[in-house]
């Protein structure tokens, strides 16, 4: 293992405690992934977020929220994550509750090069108020049908915002000169 990789492995893990450690204070942790992404950890982390929100009894309506939105961020990470030097991608996702709302944490490399834009288009759904300009601004990006070189047409964060119905939390953290720590977090009231 290259020295690279173990910044980046001891960075994350070091980010994904003191995001445990934040949500200890009124919060009820469901679920909490360290570690590398790929179709058979998607498929049982999957599993294990609709066993934990089945079992809370959460209302139909946000309880489909918090699965599409946990299925659509794993999988964005796993598209879209960046890499290390060493090919290893780097990620965590937590679930955690408190009476109001669930939220969301998701975390993973990428490049210093992208955080603008992502940060241009994470501000961008973030100052839509009326959810039906969302919705506008979604069909507009689904006419236009760009499909990314990872195979997305970019339609991710915007489903995430919609059925979140809340605003996008994001942090960027440094790594390197060449790698950053992309944090989003994605509320859904249960109320």
């Amino acid at each position: 293992m290259s020295e690279g990789t173990h910044t980046e492995e001891t960075f994350f893990k070091s980010h994904f405690l003191k995001v445990i450690d934040s949500l200890k204070d009124g919060n009820e942790v469901l679920l909490a992934y360290d570690g590398v992404l790929n179709v058979d950890t998607i498929s049982r982390l999957e599993t294990e977020v609709e066993g934990k929100v089945t079992a809370l009894a959460i209302p139909k309506g946000p309880l489909k929220k918090i699965f599409f939105i946990s299925v659509e961020a794993l999988q964005n990470m796993l598209i879209h994550g960046g890499k290390d030097e060493s090919g290893h991608q780097h990620n965590y996702f937590v679930l955690s509750k408190n009476p109001s709302k669930v939220e969301i944490v998701t975390a993973n490399l990428v490049s210093n090069g992208a955080i603008e834009r992502l940060k241009s288009d994470i501000e961008r759904l973030n100052s839509f108020n009326d959810p039906a300009d969302l919705k506008g601004y979604y069909m507009e990006h689904l006419e236009k049908n760009e499909i990314s070189d990872k195979g997305g047409a970019g339609l991710g964060f915007i489903t995430i915002a919609m059925k979140s119905g809340n605003k996008l939390g994001y942090a960027f953290d440094k790594i390197s000169d060449k790698l950053s720590l992309f944090m989003l977090k994605s509320t859904v009231n249960l109320e």
